[in-house]
């Protein structure tokens, strides 16, 4: 099987077709690129997550069925709505690239829905409304004096973590009775644990949480040593001794009031995908962090 490949600029997959951008294409604010498809991310994330948020669907009540935060090409929307039907969906981003990418992309993949070019606020819908919310936040590691110059797709703020917890925060408010937030992240964590497992249950009120990882853990101080070099070594050294452990994950979370976390395994096959290929990718968008394009 061919999986999608981090300069492609079309990908298929699950019966759609997206034209999306190149990790590489010079890019500024006001241009930013589109979230490149990879097969251990939004791909293998639909299989692991697509019995819940089915389930979700037809269980939890809310007029707000899918709420896609950050939807980049709209592939999240476009499976939900070709795969499962739902009513309502409203895809989100901050990136006018995106936007027009989506819109794009929903036409010719033969579905409509709400697309917005937005902050994903308190404002975006109304209290406990939405019965799937999909997060997929940014969480390339990287030194504060870089920020500005790091894609919008990949900019989380502190430890690949700020935008998260925000976006958590913000979906707490918005998740529906028996509603799911699922999502995708690559996490810093100590002691057997991704550091979401920590503060999740401590954001998203009477919840409960699952989740898997994609790859096996691997050490913060060589994955990042692998996509820096020398360079920040200071920086490394310091993350790397608070959080020694590096996690790549899919989650969900349930508003089911019984507050409990669990680590599932996973069946889904990666065709030959670990994380040198993450090394690679994450080296790609730091090369954007060294010349801001």
């Amino acid at each position: 099987m061919k999986t999608p490949n981090m300069f492609d600029t079309e990908v298929q997959f699950e019966g759609i077709t997206l034209n999306v951008d190149p990790i590489n294409r010079s890019r500024t604010d006001q241009d930013d690129n589109v979230m490149a498809i990879f097969w251990e991310e939004q791909p293998f994330m639909w299989h692991f997550s697509k019995g819940y948020i089915d389930h979700a669907l037809k269980k939890s009540s809310g007029e707000v069925e899918f709420l896609d935060v950050g939807t980049g090409s709209g592939i999240w929307s476009i499976l939900v709505k070709k795969h499962l039907t739902p009513k309502s969906v409203i895809a989100l981003d901050i990136n006018k690239r995106a936007i027009s990418q989506a819109k794009k992309n929903a036409i010719r993949n033969k579905v409509s829905f709400d697309v917005r070019n937005e902050y994903y606020g308190m404002h975006s819908v109304a209290y406990r409304s939405a019965k799937v919310i999909g997060i997929y936040p940014p969480y390339h590691i990287y030194p504060a004096e870089v920020e500005n110059k790091i894609p919008l797709h990949a900019r989380g703020g502190i430890d690949g973590q700020q935008l998260f917890k925000e976006q958590l925060t913000t979906a707490n408010y918005h998740l529906a009775e028996e509603g799911v937030i699922v999502f995708n992240m690559m996490c810093l964590g100590r002691n057997g644990k991704p550091e979401f497992a920590r503060y999740i249950p401590r954001i998203v009120e009477q919840s409960s949480l699952k989740y898997t990882n994609i790859f096996p853990p691997t050490r913060t101080r060589e994955f990042l040593l692998a996509v820096y070099g020398e360079e920040f070594s200071q920086f490394q050294k310091g993350l790397s001794k608070s959080f020694p452990e590096l996690y790549f994950c899919d989650g969900v979370i349930t508003r089911d009031g019984k507050g409990k976390i669990e680590e599932i395994p996973h069946k889904i096959p990666l065709y030959g995908r670990r994380w040198k290929d993450r090394i690679q990718l994450h080296k790609e968008v730091a090369k954007h962090g060294k010349d801001g394009k």
